[in-house]
């Protein structure tokens, strides 16, 4: 058969696979995880950000080589590689990139790069099944993409594994496209282009149906598929499937479900456990909710009837996807979806409860995973070797469980404090390990039938968990029902049970049988009690094998909800236009008046604060467009005391300034008002939110807009005196009659005439004739009035009929009731007198018209005051 055929300088006999290979993991958004410890270590340095695929390679020793999420591949030192760029995977597709050491060759790395259905969208032919060529021994050691994008299969799937062969030495890299299965082979000689093609299973033809994942088993025998079905509805394949890993023939199909939409899957480590996840379908929107794990045991007799739920996660993302299951070198399973932690299956080799699923258990630091994880070879992750009792003190027992022929083993502990014990030559052997923790245990295995191969295990050591008595919960009834049932979280009893909790968890049960038996495990979140006192069981554990048994007796605080209260909630944002910021010790000092010696913790939801879920630390946050309320919890000695909500009154810090306000001589009502605060306190006594005083004095008030935000006002209320000396003079029987009112420091006083304005200036001008009452004003107060009497006439008159000032006589003549007005003319003849109801002189005497000319006037008032001027007889 045809090769690809590719000579090296260096070369060796065999390849070794040591797991550490698959030591180092980019993924997500710049996240990583180092597993050379034996435990994830988060890693800060990455440069991949992809949506779904990813794939790294480390060397034996799990050094970091690079790493691709299918489209750019960065070196160790997370640059991009020369001709890195552009290859034909996908950030967005299930199984971007699987990279695949050439065996016999130290520095060749083939990186296979899977189809996307997005390739296919909008028109699109599809990227096909490709690889290209990494060559380590370049750049000086930093790699170099040798060769790129070259096509093995010209439209494929987002689907591809890798596994060692049948020799131990070479590797088959397995890919699936309609309904049919492409096993490629590598060896030393290079890629077969050619593939083994198995044509078996549903004909998967619609390009938005190829998502989903594939796996081997890791000791090669199986092959699980994952067919995710977008169209024409959502639904999804779960297939099982026996490998020829000396042939490459895959045969023997079993549907394991068709009831979600399956996505990732993955084996145990020895290869006898299935996991796979999927998400549930609603048919009735034809929409998808929660996503499932479940295990499958592959050495029951009905492997189809095994299946066992471990893990249900409410749908916490807008996304079809139910992300990817991924085995690591400490043969742990990890599984990922949008989120700062992964969750882990810790002891996948064991079957139902005692797998030990713990969501959302694995920290990255501060960067965040998405969907994908990398694949890897699965030869990595090849368990050959059962072991048991993990508790510290017992003799852990190893027992090699090889499907090939075993001829020796050399096995190291990783235990060097346990002295000469720490290494042993026995196939089967056991070991007391001389402390807790996690052991690198290495073994050496030569094989009669294939090339031997470095194994490692990392066997976590823990004591049997030292649990103390007499635990109870108490929870708040706060249904509004007295009969003695509520709704449980029982995770909570686990801080209790043990002194250090770290790294435990715990499973409850009805009875101490079913807690032996690990088997009928309650629902944790939501459990209702059946009787006021009930007691459970919780087996408590590290590690799923290394248990106690505790005893939990569940009480039933009755009619505990307290309803509603308002609190005067200070916002101490330095935005407070768009948004609220609360101090949650303000709004604790005020419930603790009412639960004095108790402990308030605060929550965003009532499910929150029943369950003690998300608890609220220090400063919460609200813009102005949510719904401000908060739940508090009250609970003394960790039983529940009360539940109840807040409805903060979010106010402003106060600003305060303090003020004189100056009062008129005669009011004896003086109303002093802060503005709108949420609590006050006068002086005087008083707490209402203004006070009415009867005179001048010093007063304060402290007002309050929550704990830590008040603030204090003091007032002088001062009265206004009248000014020393006024001196008013009139400037009459002008064009523009003034009145100058002449008073010491004029600038402190307002001057008004009659019912006009109030002006600043002491000069008053346009003043109409008549007599005038004169204001003078302080700070709006009236502190002084005199009359006085402002005179005046028309400069001319014209009486020519028109109707216009036909008439002569004194301006507002109403106003000089007591006025006798005499007009003469040049000569001093006196030509007509008039009273103020007189309509005015026509111009004439003696009933004939006066010539055009100037006539003089004299008015005599009875208070003796004279007043003289002239006027204009205009005749047109």
């Amino acid at each position: 058969m045809n090769r690809l055929l590719l000579v090296f300088f260096f070369i060796i006999p065999s390849l070794c696979f040591s797991q550490r290979e698959a030591a180092n993991w980019y993924f997500g958004s710049n996240a990583g995880l180092d597993f050379n410890s034996g435990e994830p270590v988060p890693l800060f340095d990455g440069a991949l950000n992809t949506i779904e695929g990813c794939e790294s390679i480390s060397t034996p020793e799990g050094n970091l080589l690079f790493y691709t999420e299918g489209r750019s591949v960065w070196n160790r030192f997370h640059e991009l590689m020369p001709n890195g760029e552009n290859l034909l995977g996908s950030f967005s597709s299930t199984q971007s990139a699987l990279v695949i050491p050439q065996p016999g060759v130290n520095n060749i790395y083939y990186i296979f790069t899977a189809d996307v259905t997005r390739a296919y969208q909008a028109g699109g032919n599809g990227n096909g099944f490709n690889y290209s060529i990494v060559d380590m021994n370049a750049d000086g050691g930093r790699g170099d993409v040798i060769e790129k994008n070259s096509n093995l299969l010209p439209q494929g799937s987002e689907k591809v594994t890798g596994v060692r062969s049948a020799d131990g030495e070479n590797i088959w890299v397995v890919t699936q496209f309609k309904n049919k299965f492409y096993a490629f082979f590598v060896d030393d000689a290079g890629l077969n282009p050619t593939p083994v093609i198995t044509t078996i299973g549903p004909n998967i033809d619609n390009f938005e149906n190829i998502r989903g994942g594939i796996k081997s088993s890791p000791n090669g025998n199986k092959l699980a598929i994952a067919h995710s079905l977008f169209l024409p509805s959502f639904s999804g394949i779960l297939g099982l499937y026996d490998f020829d890993n000396e042939t490459g023939v895959v045969s023997n199909e079993q549907i394991l479900g068709s009831d979600l939409v399956f996505y990732g899957v993955e084996f145990s480590a020895n290869s006898s456990k299935l996991y796979a996840s999927g998400k549930e379908v609603d048919a009735t929107t034809n929409t998808t909710t929660d996503i499932n794990i479940l295990q499958f045991d592959l050495l029951a007799p009905d492997v189809v009837g095994s299946r066992y739920k471990i893990a249900d996660i409410p749908n916490p993302f807008l996304s079809d996807l139910a992300g990817t299951l991924q085995i690591a070198i400490d043969k742990k399973i990890y599984h990922s979806i949008p989120n700062s932690h992964l969750s882990v299956i810790r002891t996948p080799n064991l079957t139902g409860l005692d797998s030990d699923f713990r969501p959302f258990s694995i920290e990255l630091g501060d960067r965040s995973t998405k969907f994908g994880l990398p694949p890897f070879i699965q030869s990595f992750f090849e368990s050959i070797v059962d072991i048991e009792f993990y508790c510290f003190g017992d003799a852990t027992a190893f027992t090699v469980s090889a499907d090939d022929p075993v001829t020796g083993v050399n096995w190291n502990f990783g235990d060097p404090a346990s002295g000469a014990a720490n290494t042993s030559s026995l196939i089967n052997p056991t070991h007391v390990f001389s402390s807790t923790g996690v052991f690198t245990v290495t073994f050496d295995v030569t094989f009669a039938t294939r090339a031997p191969q470095t194994f490692i295990e990392f066997v976590e050591i823990g004591d049997i968990p030292s649990v103390n008595s007499g635990v109870s919960l108490t929870q708040c009834d706060i249904d509004g029902v007295n009969d003695g049932l509520a709704l449980f979280n029982l995770e909570q009893a686990i801080p209790l049970l043990l002194d250090d909790p770290d790294g435990f968890t715990a499973n409850f049960f009805r009875t101490s049988t079913d807690a032996i038996n690990n088997e009928n495990p309650l629902v944790e979140l939501g459990y209702i009690n059946e009787s006021d006192g009930q007691i459970i069981y919780a087996r408590i554990f590290e590690n799923a094998l290394c248990f106690a048994i505790a005893p939990v007796r569940l009480f039933v605080t009755p009619m505990a909800y307290a309803g509603d209260i308002v609190l005067a909630a200070c916002n101490r944002s330095d935005n407070p236009d768009f948004e609220f910021e609360i101090d949650l010790s303000d709004l604790e000092a005020a419930l603790l008046e009412t639960y004095p010696g108790t402990e308030i913790h605060f929550f965003e939801t009532r499910d929150d604060a029943l369950f003690e879920l998300n608890e609220l630390i220090d400063i919460v946050h609200f813009t102005i467009f949510d719904e401000i309320e908060l739940y508090y919890r009250v609970e003394s000695s960790n039983d529940c005391v009360a539940i109840g909500r807040i409805l903060p009154d979010v106010r402003e810090s106060p600003q305060t300034e303090d003020e004189e306000i100056f009062v008129c001589p005669d009011d004896t009502e003086i109303v002093l008002s802060p503005g709108d605060f949420f609590a006050y306190s006068w002086s005087t006594g008083e707490t209402t939110a203004s006070i009415t005083v009867s005179g001048p004095g010093e007063y304060s008030v402290s007002v309050f807009n929550g704990i830590g935000c008040d603030g204090v006002i003091n007032y002088d209320v001062i009265a206004l005196p009248a000014p020393e000396e006024v001196l008013i003079r009139v400037l009459d029987f002008q064009d523009s009659n003034q009145i100058v009112v002449e008073v010491t420091n004029p600038e402190v006083f307002g001057f008004s005439v009659d019912d006009g304005p109030v002006q600043a200036n002491h000069v008053l001008n346009n003043v109409a004739a008549g007599l005038r009452l004169v204001h003078v004003w302080s700070e709006g107060c009236l502190v002084y009035s005199e009359e006085v009497f402002v005179g005046g006439a028309p400069n001319y008159f014209t009486p020519n009929g028109d109707g216009y000032h036909d008439l002569w006589h004194l301006l507002n003549p109403t106003e000089f009731r007591d006025a006798t007005i005499y007009i003469y003319d040049r000569y001093g003849k006196m030509l007509k007198v008039l009273r103020f109801f007189d309509a005015g002189w026509d111009g004439s005497y003696r009933g004939s018209p006066l010539p055009s000319s100037d006539y003089w006037y004299r008015i005599e008032l009875t208070d003796g005051r004279v007043a003289r001027g002239h006027f204009s007889l205009i005749r047109r």
